[in-house]
């Protein structure tokens, strides 16, 4: 618990296991995820599937609560600009009026707009994102033995070699925000590095290495 603390933005502030913030006397380990991790007297032992199976439940029911930030009317499906601004939402500052432009335009492609985002198709690019590594070694093959980097290509390499099939309507949104000058190509040096900036969001960097902090659970 003390390793965690120290390597999480949030936790690094919390004296000693404190939540100070809230006023709280019990330290965080006397939380109930403890007692679930190890029982009530504390003195069970973890086994690596559950707390694995544990932080994949975790994620899920985190990427849940983020689409029905945007599921307002809780029909199951979010609309294209809604997943646009998903993904911008930890771009840089200083590029983000850019990426929040062609949001805003996505509405004028007649196309585009009647496109909807089912759970799965947002769970399944935000598993994408544990790959960005691979995704990223992928993605420079591609384009380097074509010279440059289409929808098919793209799709290609999440399917081949991350083993991740995004849905054709997923990849049209992405290719819309991230295709700056309109030529129907990914702008993949943008796109990798808003895709980064939004999984190390949360925590705090020791390195600005997109390869040293991308990890799959």
């Amino acid at each position: 618990m003390a390793f965690m603390r120290a390597n999480n933005r949030q936790g690094a502030s919390h004296r000693n296991g404190l939540r100070t913030v809230l006023k709280a006397r019990d330290s965080v380990e006397n939380a109930g995820v403890v007692e679930y991790f190890f029982g009530k007297d504390g003195n069970e032992r973890l086994k690596h599937d559950k707390f694995v199976a544990f932080l994949r439940d975790l994620q899920e029911e985190i990427l849940r609560l983020e689409f029905d930030h945007y599921d307002v009317k809780s029909e199951g499906k979010i609309s294209a600009t809604d997943f646009a601004l998903s993904m911008v939402a930890s771009a840089n500052i200083n590029h983000i009026n850019k990426f929040l432009d062609r949001v805003d335009v996505l509405g004028n492609d007649p196309h585009l707009k009647d496109i909807r985002i089912s759970f799965e198709e947002f769970k399944a690019f935000a598993v994408l994102r544990k790959y960005l590594h691979l995704l990223s070694f992928a993605i420079f093959s591609f384009g380097e033995a074509n010279g440059f980097l289409a929808k098919e290509d793209f799709m290609r390499a999440s399917s081949q070699v991350c083993g991740i099939s995004l849905s054709h309507g997923a990849v049209d949104i992405i290719f819309h925000v991230f295709d700056s000058n309109n030529d129907g190509n990914l702008c993949s040096d943008e796109f990798l590095r808003a895709m980064h900036r939004r999984e190390i969001d949360i925590r705090q960097p020791n390195s600005t290495d997109v390869f040293r902090h991308s990890f799959v659970l």
